[in-house]
């Protein structure tokens, strides 16, 4: 009965050495036993690998299937919509104040002044009164005005033309509480009895 073992061992040595030669590196000494037992023992431990690599494929595809969605998320995150409007309100057209501040009669164009765009303020506002400024191309203010008229008759055109000089070039300005007839383009931080700002221009 051990010489039919032995003759079926070889046999099986044989056909594994011929058609299983990866295998044949995985039997030793150690794991001889008897009969079949070998057998099984070397066919379980393959089972085995095989199943620890198949896990392994597993878990590496799972991980690239993660890192590709996470790199696509960051991409997008990143990425800002061709639609989407700038959200910085500071740059937006509407917060710009004139810098500096100037007056200017009917050759001075009128819109957002700076140091190297002087234009004539056109929003003009008093921090006195409250009042918007009002102005008047090609006039001045008769120099009979005073504080009452322009208390009284603020806004109402009707009223302040009574007080207009027609004057070409010139330019009219007031408010409820002050006035001013200019020609040239004049700097209002040099205007000290005026409390006139720039109330932000909207283009």
């Amino acid at each position: 009965m051990a010489d039919d073992d032995d003759d079926l061992d070889k046999l099986l040595d044989e056909v594994e050495s011929k058609y299983c030669q990866p295998q044949a590196g995985t039997r030793g000494a150690a794991g001889r036993t008897a009969g079949g037992g070998k057998r099984e023992l070397g066919r379980s431990k393959n089972t085995v690998v095989n199943v620890s690599t198949d896990e392994e494929d597993v878990d590496n595809l799972i991980e690239d299937i993660l890192d590709d969605h996470l790199h696509k998320d960051n991409k997008a995150h990143r990425t800002k919509p061709a639609n989407q409007k700038p959200s910085n309100i500071a740059n937006q057209p509407h917060n710009k104040k004139c810098c500096p501040v100037y007056l200017g009669g009917t050759m001075i164009s009128f819109g957002f002044g700076t140091h190297i765009s002087e234009r004539a303020c056109s929003q003009l506002r008093c921090t006195s009164c409250d009042f918007s400024v009002l102005s008047f191309d090609d006039y001045k203010w008769d120099s009979s005005c005073d504080y009452l008229f322009f208390r009284n008759s603020m806004p109402e055109h009707s009223k302040l033309q009574s007080k207009m000089i027609r004057k070409k070039g010139t330019r009219a300005y007031a408010c409820q509480c002050s006035w001013r007839s200019v020609y040239e383009l004049t700097d209002l931080s040099k205007e000290l009895q005026l409390r006139w700002v720039c109330g932000k221009h909207s283009e």
